[in-house]
C-alpha cells in the first residue's frame, strides 16, 4: 500500500478513489472496503481517524461528488441518482444533499448545470 516518492497517498484518498465504484455497484460497508485494503474494519477506521476524517464522512464526500456530477452532466431524475446511490427513499437523498450543500438537488442542478452528454 505504501510506495516511496511523491506517489504516497493517504489511506482517505485512496478509499476515495476505491468508493467511487464501489458506491455504484452496490451499498458498501467499511468491512468491505477494510477487505480491499487487506486490513480490518477497525485498523481502516483507525488509519482514517489519524487522517482526520471517518469513513462515514469520506463515504459522505464521494457521494456528494458523485450526485453533484450527475445532477450537472445528465438528464437523470433525482430519484434515480438516488437510487444509483443506494438510497431507498428519494426524501433521504434530498435531506442528505442538502445537508452536504445547503441546497436541494433541483436547485442545486438549476444553478450548476454543466453540458450533458
Amino acid at each position: 500500500m505504501h510506495q516511496s516518492g511523491q506517489n504516497i497517498r493517504p489511506l482517505t484518498a485512496e478509499v476515495q478513489r476505491v468508493l467511487r465504484v464501489e458506491l455504484l455497484r452496490d451499498s458498501c460497508s467499511a468491512t468491505k472496503i477494510a477487505n480491499l485494503f487487506a486490513i480490518n474494519r477497525r485498523a481502516l477506521h483507525r488509519h482514517l481517524k489519524a487522517e482526520g476524517s471517518s469513513f462515514r464522512q469520506v463515504t459522505n464526500e464521494v457521494r456528494c461528488e458523485i450526485a453533484c456530477w450527475l445532477l450537472a452532466r445528465s438528464d437523470l431524475p433525482v430519484s434515480h441518482i438516488a437510487e444509483v446511490l443506494n438510497y431507498a427513499e428519494i426524501s433521504a437523498f434530498s435531506r442528505a444533499f442538502h445537508r452536504w450543500t445547503g441546497q436541494s438537488p433541483s436547485v442545486w442542478r438549476s444553478t450548476h448545470r454543466g453540458p450533458v452528454g
